[in-house]
C-alpha cells in the first residue's frame, strides 16, 4: 500500500487529522479529552510548534498547526504515541489506538488559513453535535468567541486578524456558522484529498521542489524543503528591494514608503516561520502585539492593492530561493 508523501519545512502550516482504528472512539471518558489537550500543550513546548485550532470528536480529531522548525513528523509521533500509551493505561487495554498514520495537508496559509479554520470548527455542526461548540474540551471555537481563561498553548490571534477591522470575534462567529459551499469545502469533499491545499504560486513552489525527486511506489520518509534564510537576511532582501538602508528598516519610527518594514515582518513570520518574539527582538524590540498587528495590516492591504500583492509574490520568491 502506498504511503502519503510528507513535505516538511520550517514555517509550514498543516491541517492534521487522525482517526480511531476500526472507527472506534479515541475519547471514551471526559478526562481523555483533557489528557489529549494537556499533551498538545506539552508537544507545543517540546517541539516549538503552534496550535491554532482543534476539534476532538469521538472517533477522530482535527488540528490546525504551524511548525516553525519543520518537524511535524516527530511532533505527531510523540503526540499520538504518548496519548495511545496513556489511553491504554486508563482503559486497561493495549495495542494500536489510531487507524494507521495520521493524515496531514500542507496549507497555503496566505490564501486558505481562514477557510481551513472554519472547516475544522464546523465539524461538530456538520455532525449535528451543537453542544460541542460550547465546550472547549471538544474544540477551540469557544476560545475564538468568548473571553475564556486563556489557553496558553492555543493561538487565536492569527486567524482572528484575518477578519479585518471591526469586532473580529463577532465577525468570525458569523463566518463559521454561515453554511456556505466554498473552495475548501469542495476540496475536502473529493474522494482522495490532495496532500497540498494552495494557490497557484504556492503549488508551483512545491512542484519545483518535487521535480527531479525519484519517488518509489511506496513513499517513505519525509521530503524536506531547504531551511529559510535568517531574519537578518530577510531584512537585507527587503532593504535591497525597496532601496533603503537596513537600519532604517529596523527602526520603529523610521518613515518608510510602501510599507517595507511590514513586508519584512510578514515574510519573517509567514515564509521564515520565526516566532513573534524572535521577530520582535530583530525589529528594535517592538512589542509582541505590534508584530502581530503589522502582519495583519499587510494582509489587508495585499487583498485590496494589486501592486502590493505582486510585491509580496516577488519578495516571497526571492526569500525562498536564498540558500542557507
Amino acid at each position: 500500500m502506498s504511503r502519503p508523501l510528507r513535505i516538511e519545512f520550517p514555517g509550514a502550516w498543516y491541517h492534521v487529522t487522525s482517526r480511531g482504528a476500526g472507527r472506534k472512539s479515541i475519547f471514551r471518558k471526559p478526562e481523555h479529552r483533557q489528557l489529549f489537550c494537556d499533551l498538545l500543550g506539552q508537544t507545543r513546548i517540546l517541539f516549538k510548534w503552534e496550535v491554532h485550532a482543534y476539534c476532538l470528536m469521538d472517533n477522530h480529531y482535527h488540528l490546525l498547526v504551524h511548525t516553525p522548525l519543520g518537524n511535524l513528523g516527530r511532533s505527531m509521533r510523540h503526540l499520538n504515541g504518548v496519548y495511545t500509551q496513556r489511553f491504554n493505561r486508563s482503559m486497561g487495554t493495549d495495542g494500536p489506538l489510531f487507524r494507521g498514520r495520521y493524515k496531514s495537508i500542507l496549507i497555503d496559509a496566505d490564501n486558505y488559513l481562514l477557510q481551513v479554520s472554519r472547516y475544522i470548527h464546523r465539524d461538530p455542526l456538520e455532525a449535528g453535535r451543537l453542544e460541542c461548540l460550547q465546550d472547549p474540551q471538544y474544540c477551540s471555537y469557544p476560545y475564538y468567541l468568548r473571553g475564556l481563561k486563556k489557553c496558553k498553548w492555543l493561538d487565536t490571534s492569527c486567524v482572528l486578524e484575518m477578519m479585518g477591522p471591526g469586532n473580529s470575534r463577532k465577525l468570525y462567529k458569523s463566518y463559521v456558522e454561515e453554511a456556505v459551499v466554498d473552495e475548501v469545502s469542495r476540496f475536502y469533499s473529493k474522494g482522495r484529498v490532495s496532500p497540498v491545499l494552495g494557490g497557484e504560486e504556492f503549488l508551483k513552489e512545491i512542484e519545483k521542489f518535487l521535480q527531479g525527486q525519484s519517488l518509489s511506489p511506496e513513499v517513505s520518509g519525509v521530503r524536506t524543503l531547504r531551511k529559510p534564510p535568517s531574519i537578518s537576511a530577510i531584512q537585507e532582501i527587503c532593504a535591497t528591494y525597496f532601496r533603503i538602508k537596513k537600519r532604517d528598516l529596523i527602526r520603529s519610527r523610521a518613515r518608510l514608503p510602501n510599507n517595507p518594514r511590514d513586508f519584512a515582518i510578514y515574510l519573517s513570520r509567514m515564509t521564515g516561520g520565526y516566532k513573534l518574539t524572535e521577530i520582535s527582538r530583530q525589529f528594535g524590540g517592538m512589542s509582541y502585539s505590534g508584530v502581530s498587528k503589522a502582519i495583519g495590516r499587510l494582509r489587508l492591504k495585499i487583498k485590496t492593492d494589486k501592486k502590493m500583492a505582486l510585491q509580496k509574490k516577488k519578495l516571497n520568491r526571492i526569500v525562498m530561493k536564498v540558500r542557507v
